[in-house]
């Protein structure tokens, strides 16, 4: 078992890899850069059937976010820094679940006819899941 002065020390050295610093409920980016938590939701629900372990580590990461977060503030309105989403699942996971939405997206355009309309929804989640990733790298890159 980790002591808690060693691991509030590494939490601290991670923040500031990532770009990070402390904020009123635990780390938040110094860029305030924040994920939707509708699409967090979103997300859950698209892998559960492909991706069940990664759907369970999206599902975990909401109940955090909804035990911390104001119960008066609707889903749809809720965000979550990209640093406490980066923590809790990782450069893998979330590789992984920018290649499974992709590969949806693929699947789904190869339909006939792909509806442009009703693909708008997967592009959005997407490109908020590519800019996390793309945060990550770009500070990883920096520091």
């Amino acid at each position: 078992m980790i002591p808690k002065r060693q691991m509030a020390r590494e939490l601290v050295v991670m923040a500031h890899l990532y770009g990070c610093e402390p904020g009123s409920n635990g780390f938040t980016p110094a860029s305030q850069q924040m994920f939707s938590c509708q699409n967090l939701l979103l997300t859950q629900d698209l892998l559960r059937d492909t991706e069940p372990a990664l759907a369970q580590q999206v599902c975990k990461l909401l109940q955090q976010t909804n035990q911390q977060g104001s119960y008066h503030q609707s889903i749809d309105r809720r965000q979550i820094g990209f640093y406490p989403l980066i923590n809790e699942l990782g450069a893998q996971s979330i590789t992984r679940i920018i290649a499974n939405l992709t590969a949806m997206g693929t699947l789904w355009l190869e339909q006939s006819p792909p509806q442009r309309h009703s693909a708008r929804p997967l592009k959005q989640l997407l490109d908020e899941w590519i800019a996390l990733g793309d945060w990550l790298v770009h500070t990883a890159a920096v520091h």
